[in-house]
């Protein structure tokens, strides 16, 4: 018996123990709760992880994690407002500039910060892997510095551009990018046209404007590397936050690993002042938060007007996560907080439905919880992820822009009140959940393979390698229309001449 115990603590533990460094530098708390429990479980499994982010753990038990706080980069936030960067004032392009634009400066300020410089003036540190936040490149230089295979992680789907560097294949209807405002292969001959363009010019921009004005700003803290670019296309692999019961199952190469829901956690005990309002709310609870991005507080004055008109007429409590101390003309059934802890909010069984913004972890949240969904898309991924939320059945949406105030107490009342959607949305939580492993211990597994193998450059696909120009057979098109075009008008000017014309 003690043999077999033994066998069994030797089993549990990693057959190689290594130096992981995590450096997650945007500065959203529904970014970070991703990357947390990656983190923590690979420090549980023994590794030694140090870890940049403005979000620190700061548990006393996991006595093998360094944490360095960045929490600075918050800043950004309180001077930036996010919807305001992708605002219905700014076409797609100039969104997607002001945005990396925005990450441009975050990582201009972590690059020059102290806490930065002390982690790679060290050169008694060394690591076996380096994760990091795929959506700036500028951090990929981290692999110069220290020579260690990295692991991209992402907490959402990716541009089509990102998927370049893994190789791994974008098709345009299939999966249009995560931006547009439609998605899989219900598109129109317009739609499909946009989405090609779309995808071709954020390949142009990324590669073209985007990796050489980052490149320029790392080359002024880390000095002697090679082209940033490089780095990230000789990254291992890229974990991402994504779940085919909710997102198309894509034809992944090796290299990029779905490795979602990692963040949801067991349900704990509410605080004594919310779960005696949530008891004693027999009628039923509508929680509505717009994310840790979009602020309640920042909508515009009209949206506000329609938002709390359109509860106070709801025959329900109203639980509303407002970022201010007081909320003016506040409706008697309607209940503020500043911060609310969602998912436990959301696991109360008097809770018959969630008005969200429509982010990912949100959705994956009320999915997990089996809450039924009145989306309210802003920005990014979210208009997409709320017409997956219609198309599964699981809720509806409204347009933040258009809505009226009887259209958004309209779709709360038919949520609450039509049980086909509780039906459908435990019908996608079973299809979530039913998986061999999970996501959080798919991530590990890989990298610690990552780590035994020293990268794994070998699950690559070979058209990580090669030009767009060859992927898309731009040469053979071209060549087969030259042939083409040179045989008809060789045929052409055989017919005009004079003694085949006598015989036509």
């Amino acid at each position: 018996m003690y043999l077999a115990t033994i066998v069994l603590l030797l089993q549990s533990r990693p057959t190689l123990c290594g130096n992981v460094l995590g450096v997650f530098t945007f500065p959203s708390i529904s970014h970070q709760l991703i990357y947390q429990p990656l983190w923590k479980e690979l420090s549980l499994k023994g590794h030694n992880v140090t870890v940049l982010t403005p979000d620190p753990l700061n548990h006393p038990s996991l006595t093998n994690l360094t944490e360095l706080s960045i929490r600075f980069t918050y800043d950004f936030l309180k001077q930036t407002k996010l919807q305001n960067l992708m605002s219905k004032d700014f076409n797609i392009l100039q969104s997607v500039d002001s945005v990396y634009r925005f990450m441009d400066a975050i990582a201009e300020v972590v690059l020059n910060s102290t806490v930065f410089k002390q982690l790679i003036d060290d050169q008694a540190r060394h690591f076996d892997l380096i994760l990091i936040d795929c959506f700036h490149p500028s951090m990929y230089a981290l692999a110069g510095r220290f020579k260690a295979p990295i692991i991209g992680v992402a907490p959402c789907g990716m541009l089509a551009a990102w998927y370049d560097s893994t190789g791994n294949p974008t098709h345009p209807v299939l999966h249009p990018d995560i931006l547009l405002k439609f998605h899989d292969n219900e598109l129109s001959l317009w739609q499909k046209t946009k989405s090609v363009v779309f995808g071709l010019w954020t390949r142009y921009y990324y590669h073209g404007v985007l990796v050489p004005r980052v490149h320029g700003i790392v080359a002024k803290h880390l000095e002697n590397l090679g082209y940033l670019m490089s780095f990230e296309k000789n990254q291992s692999m890229r974990f991402l936050n994504l779940n085919p019961a909710v997102y198309p199952p894509r034809a992944n190469v090796p290299a990029v690993v779905e490795a979602g829901l990692g963040h949801i956690q067991p349900v704990k005990p509410l605080p004594e002042d919310l779960q005696k309002v949530l008891d004693g709310a027999t009628e039923g609870v509508v929680y509505v938060s717009l994310g840790s991005n979009i602020r309640s507080v920042d909508l515009d004055a009209r949206l506000r007007k329609v938002i709390v008109e359109a509860l106070s007429e709801l025959p329900y409590k109203v639980l509303w996560k407002w970022e201010s101390d007081c909320l003016l003309d506040r409706p008697k059934n309607v209940v503020t907080r500043k911060w609310y802890p969602q998912q436990d909010i959301l696991a109360h069984p008097n809770v018959r439905a969630f008005v969200t913004q429509g982010g990912l972890q949100s959705t994956g949240e009320a999915i997990s919880r089996g809450v039924p969904l009145i989306g309210m898309p802003f920005m990014s991924d979210q208009p997409m992820n709320v017409q997956k939320i219609v198309k599964m059945g699981i809720g509806l949406g409204v347009d933040p822009v258009s809505v009226s105030k009887e259209e958004l107490k309209g779709c709360i009342i038919e949520v609450v009140e039509n049980q086909g959607y509780k039906r459908r949305i435990h019908e996608v939580r079973n299809l979530w959940y039913d998986i061999p492993m999970t996501g959080l211990d798919r991530a590990v597994w890989w990298s610690e393979y990552v780590i035994k193998h020293k990268g794994a450059k070998h699950l690559r696909s070979p058209a990580a390698d090669i030009s767009w120009c060859d992927y898309f057979l731009v040469d053979v098109v071209l060549t087969t229309v030259l042939v083409i075009s040179g045989t008809i008008y060789l045929v052409h000017k055989v017919i005009q001449l004079p003694f085949i014309t006598c015989y036509l």
